[in-house]
């Protein structure tokens, strides 16, 4: 009779061990492709006028990142207020003006909490124009990444 090492023997209950302790719904986990799909970041974009601007969010190390571009499609400067709504009760952002030359585009961004979703304002900062606004959203963060 052939004579089996200790170390086999440890190694075979260690494995064991660990296929009995996998969960079953670990058996039925999606391929890497389908969750690769799945990872994209929330996006959304919407147009006003000669405005047109898009607001993304992802997760950027402990907060959620939103960003936003705004592009002035018309043939003189504009002016944008940009601020954003934590639409799970979190603070609303600060007001921010943004300038953009025509035919330009700016890009800008927020920090929320993690794991919020929000809403981003943009209204047009020319006197008597302040009630044209657009809001994209909720946008969300759903993975972590680098932009």
């Amino acid at each position: 009779m052939e004579k089996i090492s200790r170390r086999a023997v440890l190694a075979g209950a260690a494995t064991a061990t660990i296929a009995l302790a996998l969960p079953v719904s670990t058996a039925r986990a999606k391929p890497a492709r389908e969750k690769e799909k799945s990872l994209a970041a929330t996006t959304d974009c919407g147009e006003l006028g000669s405005m047109q601007a898009c607001a993304t969010a992802r997760q950027v190390q402990d907060v959620s990142g939103i960003r936003y571009e705004i592009t002035n499609s018309g043939s003189e400067p504009a002016s944008y207020s940009v601020w954003y709504v934590d639409v799970n009760g979190g603070p609303e952002s600060g007001r921010r003006t943004i300038s953009v030359d025509a035919g330009e585009t700016a890009v800008g961004y927020f920090y929320g909490d993690l794991g919020h979703c929000f809403t981003l304002h943009v209204c047009s900062a020319a006197e008597g124009e302040e009630d044209q606004c657009l809001i994209l959203g909720p946008v969300c963060a759903e993975y972590p990444s680098e932009w």
